[in-house]
């Protein structure tokens, strides 16, 4: 891909975030509200983009690329997880800040920014595949994803966790695409709607987060820059180098180098909060993965795919 074509795309995320940026610093939004709305995108408009997305006739071609995606999600988090425990250990990172930067490393932001990118650089038919790829997103860290964050504190997993939007709507559109069946207008017409607002609302919602982090003591710690370059360039250099030759869709490789380019989950600091883990620790590797991301994807993009 031309740098500058993509770059453009992305400036054009970039100018939503700077949008909640400044909405949360003017203090239109408050930190109260940017919770509602981001309650609003897991919840409402993420699930409704999901199933919009699946709603596309079936054919070998999409169940082929499905079927691929799905043994080169399974091989990157696999990969993931052994360099997130590898870096951890490389870098004599403290037992209690571990949990977090394993599941930096591994969880990106494949549900706020995924969807937004993908869509910018392949297109409404790269939403049906990433959709897939949330649904083990969310499995996991709905699973081994607490367990990273709970380690020796004795917190079992909770299969009620499991039922959430994300991943009902994931495996109801996966079953009404596998079925041939269409949802009928005008219940089709207002779920697509509903998803249409994903990728702004959730580009704010980045934005407005970023405000409530403060900038000098979010870029003091060195691990979190070598964290970061590993999250950011690392695996999606892996996956391009090591893995996708494994695959012979390079449709699919280039959302998968998508996906593994993202910066760290926005729920980190929620999920670190909720089970006791270094919630300051989770805020700064979002805030620098996450400017850090606005330089890379483009990078990547023009380089990867």
């Amino acid at each position: 891909m031309d740098f500058l074509i993509v770059a453009d795309q992305i400036f054009i995320l970039v100018l939503l975030i700077a949008a909640g940026y400044v909405a949360v610093s003017a203090k239109i939004v408050d930190p109260r509200a940017t919770r509602g709305l981001s309650g609003l995108l897991i919840n409402i408009t993420i699930p409704a983009l999901i199933v919009a997305s699946m709603q596309v006739p079936f054919t070998p071609e999409r169940l082929a690329g499905a079927e691929t995606l799905v043994l080169a999600t399974g091989m990157l988090y696999v990969f993931s997880f052994a360099l997130a425990w590898a870096v951890s250990k490389a870098m004599r990172v403290p037992a209690a800040e571990e949990g977090v930067l394993q599941f930096a490393i591994v969880f990106g932001n494949v549900g706020f920014m995924g969807f937004p990118v993908a869509l910018t650089l392949f297109g409404e038919e790269s939403l049906f595949y990433v959709a897939i790829f949330n649904l083990f997103f969310n499995v996991l860290v709905f699973s081994v994803g607490i367990a990273m964050l709970t380690e020796g504190r004795g917190k079992g997993f909770d299969p009620k966790l499991l039922l959430n939007p994300g991943i009902a709507a994931s495996v109801v559109g996966l079953a009404l695409f596998l079925g041939s069946v269409e949802i009928p207008s005008p219940f089709i017409d207002s779920i697509e709607l509903l998803g249409g607002v994903t990728t702004p609302l959730a580009m704010i919602i980045v934005g407005a987060m970023l405000a409530t982090f403060p900038a000098r003591e979010m870029v003091g710690n060195w691990r979190i820059w070598a964290a970061s370059a590993v999250l950011l360039l690392a695996v999606p250099a892996a996956y391009c180098y090591l893995l996708a030759p494994v695959f012979a869709d390079t449709y699919i490789n280039g959302i998968m180098i998508t996906m593994a380019a993202m910066p760290a989950a926005a729920n980190t600091v929620i999920f670190a909060e909720q089970y006791g883990a270094d919630s300051r620790l989770a805020s700064q590797i979002v805030f620098v993965s996450t400017i850090g991301s606005l330089v890379t994807i483009p990078l990547i993009a023009t380089v990867m795919l």
